[in-house]
This record gives structure tokens, sequence and C-alpha cells, in this order.
């Protein structure tokens, strides 16, 4: 099984984001699985750009992407990922766009198809106390 896990590059002025360090830091492989990272840039469809040709490329089974939301103190599996860009802040081309689809010729919004309720129970037992939005932040691209 193949895993690919993404993170964005630092963007908002920080010098860092903590979702890249932390992938950074998986090993190459996890219960037999193969697991490989790729850093996407914070641009609006750039960076579906990266991922979809890294996808073609490598071929996973899976993809986690993995984000940060200032403010936020746990993990937070989600469960829905909208099609629509909706920028609070600019993205690091100074790219703010609002109320766009990310798609047009795609669905208004796209289910995971992990199990995010046993992510959720999993989390639980760790105690990073977890929450459960109902949608993907929205610097994220739906593909």
């Amino acid at each position: 099984m193949k895993v690919l896990v993404t993170g964005f590059e630092p963007f908002g002025g920080e010098k860092g984001n903590p979702a890249l360090e932390a992938i950074k830091g998986l090993p190459a492989e996890i219960h037999g699985a193969e697991v490989r990272w790729l850093e996407v840039p914070t641009v609006f469809h750039k960076s579906a750009q990266v991922l979809e040709e890294e996808m073609n490329r490598y071929q996973p089974d899976f993809v986690l992407c993995i984000g940060q939301a200032g403010g936020r103190t746990s993990l937070t599996p989600e469960r829905v990922v909208i099609n629509q860009d909706d920028a609070r802040i600019s993205d690091n081309e100074d790219n703010q766009p609002i109320d766009r689809p990310i798609r047009p010729d795609g669905a208004s919004a796209y289910f995971s198809s992990l199990p995010i309720k046993a992510m959720v129970q999993a989390i639980k037992k760790k105690d990073y106390r977890p929450l459960f939005p109902i949608r993907q932040g929205l610097l994220s691209a739906a593909i």
C-alpha cells in the first residue's frame, strides 16, 4: 500500500508550518505501508496542480492532506471538502479568491473515503482532543 501525505509551505507571513514539519518526520514505512510526503505551494490552483502531478507519478492508495489551522489546539480529521475558494487571507502570490469554484466542472462537495469516525476514536484514545468539523479549510484544493 502507498500513502501520500501533503503539507503546505509556510504562509501568512509565518517562518514555518507545523503541519509540514510534522509530516517531514514521518518514516518511509508505517505498518507495511510505503509513505511519501509532499510539500505543496500555498497558492490557489498551484497546490492542486502539484498534488495531481504527484498522484499521477506515485499512484498512491491514500492521500492525506495535512494542514495548519491557526488557533486550533487539537487534531481535526475532516469529512467533507467544499469545492469553493473563499480566502480569509491572501495566498503566497497575493491571490485572494472569494466565492469561486475550485473546479467549475466538479461536484459542490466531496466526502472523504477514509474512516473518519474511527480515526477520531483513535485520536481520542491518544488524548489529542479531536474536533469534528463538517468542512475542509478552504485553502485546500478539491480534485
